[in-house]
């Protein structure tokens, strides 16, 4: 007989991790389609570099993690273990003299790496991923002055104070083809360059302009002002590289585990509370999965996916509740895991 259980073991088990490997495959997928398609409109905008859309999208990984895993564990648990119904497998194995609590047993080892995985991540982990994403960007920014100029597209500068244009720009930040139009009170100036730099000095960008034709008076009406240059400066302060502030999802854990604050006791038992997720609905998937004769388990998984959506709803709704201080710091969000993890285990 302990043959056979372990004959058994292997085949849940392979049974479960392919399965989960698959819907992961697949929820990875749709997530960062989504992420990379944001990402490329964000840097054809210049609101990031487009030379770390990559690594930005490495580090969003994590955060991606912690958030489709207990997902990934009640679809996982409900179609491994759902097929089994389907096939009538289960029916035998029950004939056998396999109890159900066989079944919750092995579920749990199955989901307890998940949820240690899941608490790394959430604890450490994404906390440094975000932090590692402001830096890159931040030194790509630094490192690339002309980062909020688009080459080939006009560039209105804010407060219609005119347009720059730039037909090529160089790996060696050496602007090809050059127009600007700079609106003044008094006069505008237009201004026509073959090549230019771009230097940043005091996080402002400082325009450099060879052997160009300046151009005043255009739109005023009023006597044309032709000037030819050899050398031409000028500010852009509109176009100024702003770094970006630290997020709240940054602040590591430890700090977390010493603050006072209500906001930051409530982010850390948010931390706590996605491994623990990943075996309430784990084990909420293996009672969802289970099937009578010619019933479909489509319908279970559609009623699993809405108590899903309440389960993170809940949680959502009791973290704001938490931090407004309508519920105390020692319940927190704790009730909510509890009482799936009581519906799941509880025998029909």
């Amino acid at each position: 007989m302990a043959i056979i259980l372990r004959i058994l073991d292997k085949y849940i088990y392979k049974e479960l991790y392919l399965t989960f490997f698959a819907v992961l495959s697949v929820l990875l997928l749709i997530i960062f389609g989504t992420e990379t398609t944001r990402l490329l409109a964000a840097a054809v905008k210049s609101e990031i570099p487009s030379s770390v859309v990559f690594q930005v999208i490495l580090y969003k990984i994590p955060p991606a993690l912690e958030i489709i895993l207990p997902l990934v564990a009640l679809l996982s648990v409900m179609l491994a273990i759902g097929r089994l119904y389907q096939d009538q497998e289960m029916v035998v194995l029950k004939s056998c003299g396999v109890a159900e609590r066989y079944f919750q047993w092995r579920v749990f080892w199955f989901l307890l790496p998940l949820a240690l995985l899941t608490a790394w991540v959430s604890l450490f982990v994404t906390p440094w991923s975000f932090q590692q994403e402001r830096e890159v960007i931040s030194k790509a920014q630094a490192i690339s002055p002309f980062v909020a100029i688009n080459a080939g597209k006009f560039n209105e500068l804010p407060n219609d104070k005119g347009v720059f244009y730039v037909k090529k720009m160089l790996s060696d930040k050496t602007m090809k083809n050059i127009w600007v139009q700079l609106n003044d009170a008094e006069k505008d100036t237009t201004i026509i360059a073959p090549t230019g730099k771009l230097n940043l000095v005091n996080g402002k960008l400082v325009m450099v302009l060879f052997n160009g034709i300046s151009y005043q008076g255009l739109e005023k009406g009023q006597d044309l002002i032709v000037n030819k240059f050899e050398q031409f400066k000028a500010y852009l302060p509109e176009i100024e590289i702003k770094p970006l502030t630290k997020k709240r999802f940054e602040t590591s854990s430890y700090e977390l585990w010493q603050a006072e604050d209500t906001k930051q006791q409530a982010m850390l038992q948010w931390r706590i509370i996605l491994p623990f997720s990943i075996i309430v609905l784990g084990l909420l998937g293996l009672k969802m999965s289970k099937t009578k004769p010619r019933e479909g388990r489509f319908t279970k998984i559609f009623i699993a996916l809405v108590l899903y959506l309440i389960f993170n709803q809940l949680l959502v709704t009791n973290k704001e509740m938490l931090v407004t201080g309508e519920i105390p710091i020692y319940m927190g969000l704790w009730t909510v895991p509890i009482l799936f993890l009581f519906y799941s285990l509880r025998s029909k």
